[in-house]
């Protein structure tokens, strides 16, 4: 056998995990396109009986292309898709585009530890690792319990491993491929306060900084776990916002009020060097004023903020389309397009991912902090400024 994960252009520094476990699994050699995209299509010089694609929403052409091109090179292989129990990731579902090729093991401590040596980009991961350029990415658990209508993990139960087991492989990686930091993929990763607490209690010893990135429930998050995540080394925090407005985050079904949200905020604010706040742009009962009034709160609250556009996954896989980053478009209509990618377009620049340039950072933020917090324009480029020379300082340590 052999897997080719496709070429996506969305996140080349974050691995295929469900890819990972699956080659892991049959222990299969990989073709990672999306981290190392030259040279094109070196897939088809290897002959196997069985090509498995990772077939995801965003990559549906492209696996389509790829099968049919390896087919047409050697037609008695059997070209599969990928599933198993891991089948989200960065917001693209994975697709059947063949018959399945399936893991199927339910997400717990059962599941080995991925073995990044299968991926033929393994090199690029392992250099970047090294010298603290990109994370090693854990997912520690699965799933949430919550019903965001716009969200494609919900109604999936939440699993999860142990925090022993989840330290466990963050030990080997430090001692095996030399990571000095990592980040958590979890749908939402503080479903449990118990489990939080001990997975900080383990990490510790470990000395590296790590990231929350996909995030924490608003609701569920207080002083106790900011302090127990900021003792183990946890420098950045994300949450999901979606909307400032009440009536957005009642209409799809958020179960939090920006109360809530602005409390947690404030919480993070005290402890973490990042506050990253998810936003999404077309969101059912939404407005172009209501989008806006998020891009104004985002500026007030001096948070970091992500916007997207809404993914309505509810009406069918949404194949090849891109929701944020290079040819994102918006697919709602709820209010005019065009002023979707108005306010797209205003806080692209605002996104501060920790790898932009001081440059990069105070023009991402200078035109929004002038249209609408002019008085505080000094203080807000300052804290930019430490911000990136506190993130410099940690890489060199």
């Amino acid at each position: 056998m052999l897997f080719v994960n496709p070429e996506s252009k969305v996140n080349p520094d974050v691995p295929n995990l469900a890819l990972a476990y699956a080659a892991t699994h049959y222990n299969v050699k990989v073709i990672d396109q999306n981290t190392m995209p030259f040279p094109k299509d070196r897939f088809m010089d290897i002959e196997t009986n069985v090509l498995g694609i990772s077939v995801r929403s965003v990559t549906y052409t492209e696996s389509k292309r790829i099968a049919s091109e390896y087919k047409k090179r050697y037609p008695n292989a059997e070209i599969k898709s990928i599933s198993g129990f891991l089948d989200v990731q960065c917001c693209y579902p994975f697709v059947q585009l063949n018959k399945r090729l399936e893991y199927n093991e339910p997400f717990s401590d059962k599941y080995p530890f991925p073995n990044y040596e299968l991926f033929d980009s393994f090199p690029i991961f392992k250099e970047n690792w090294q010298n603290g350029n990109w994370r090693y990415s854990i997912m520690t658990s699965l799933g949430c319990p919550y019903q965001c209508m716009f969200c494609v993990s919900r109604n999936r139960k939440w699993l999860h491993r142990s925090a022993e087991n989840c330290a466990e492989e963050l030990k080997i990686a430090k001692e095996k491929w030399g990571i000095r930091s990592f980040q958590i993929i979890d749908d939402c990763f503080n479903v449990n306060k118990d489990r939080l607490f001990r997975f900080c209690e383990l990490v510790k010893p470990l000395k590296m900084n790590w990231l929350c990135t996909n995030g924490v429930r608003a609701d569920r998050f207080d002083k106790d776990m900011a302090e127990a995540m900021y003792k183990s080394g946890c420098t950045t925090i994300s949450m999901g916002v979606e909307s400032t407005d009440t009536d957005v985050l009642k209409a799809v079904k958020k179960g939090e009020t920006i109360e809530q949200i602005e409390k947690a905020v404030k919480i993070a604010k005290k402890y973490f060097d990042l506050v990253n706040c998810y936003f999404v742009i077309g969101l059912p009962q939404s407005t172009y004023e209501k989008d806006l009034d998020s891009v104004r709160w985002v500026i007030k609250n001096r948070v970091n903020g992500h916007f997207s556009y809404y993914a309505p996954f509810d009406q069918g896989t949404q194949y090849n389309d891109m929701f944020y980053g290079e040819g994102a478009k918006p697919k709602s209509d709820v209010y005019p397009k065009e002023l979707q990618e108005k306010i797209y377009r205003m806080t692209v620049s605002m996104r501060t991912d920790p790898e932009m340039s001081l440059v990069s950072r105070i023009k991402g933020r200078i035109a929004l902090i002038v249209r609408f917090d002019t008085l505080h324009l000094p203080s807000h480029l300052l804290k930019e400024a430490v911000r990136f020379l506190k993130r410099k300082l940690v890489k060199l340590l």
